[in-house]
């Protein structure tokens, strides 16, 4: 498979979900966990998020800003079996770009319109492994920011 059929793939697989696990980490001995609902802004590959700074998950992307994540889906058939792993780093969206994004963000998301004053961050995907089943058992995809 050529390297734009597998960006390709990768791009649909992220816009049809909604969800990612966000994993952040202070020190090897802190580390935390939490899901977010995201738009995907496949123009500059990146997930944008909205978390009130206050969280232990944003307290600990404003000290260390590469994070880990995963999207999923829950299958109980093998063959079905989809899911991509991801690195990225964080950054808080502010001004122009902040506005924009917003606007996709809240109409892929209607209620987000209530959190208007919550931040809205983006993270910028470095690095992606997609397994995916239904292109044949434990076959895997990978795209890399250059």
């Amino acid at each position: 498979m050529s390297p734009s059929d597998s960006i390709k793939i990768i791009k649909q697989y992220i816009r049809d979900n909604h969800v990612f696990t966000l994993c952040t980490t202070r020190s090897l001995s802190d580390v935390w966990c939490a899901n977010c609902f995201y738009w995907f802004d496949e123009n500059q590959m990146r997930l944008v998020f909205l978390s009130e700074k206050k969280t232990r998950h944003a307290q600990m992307m404003q000290e260390n800003l590469l994070v880990a994540g995963s999207i999923s889906t829950q299958e109980m058939v093998v063959s079905n079996l989809q899911g991509i792993q991801f690195t990225g780093t964080v950054s808080l969206l502010t001004g122009k770009d902040d506005i924009n994004a917003r606007k996709h963000y809240c109409l892929r998301f209607p209620v987000a319109l209530a959190a208007i004053h919550v931040p809205l961050w983006a993270l910028q995907l470095q690095e992606i492994k997609m397994v995916n089943n239904q292109l044949g058992f434990g076959s895997k995809l990978y795209w890399q920011r250059n």
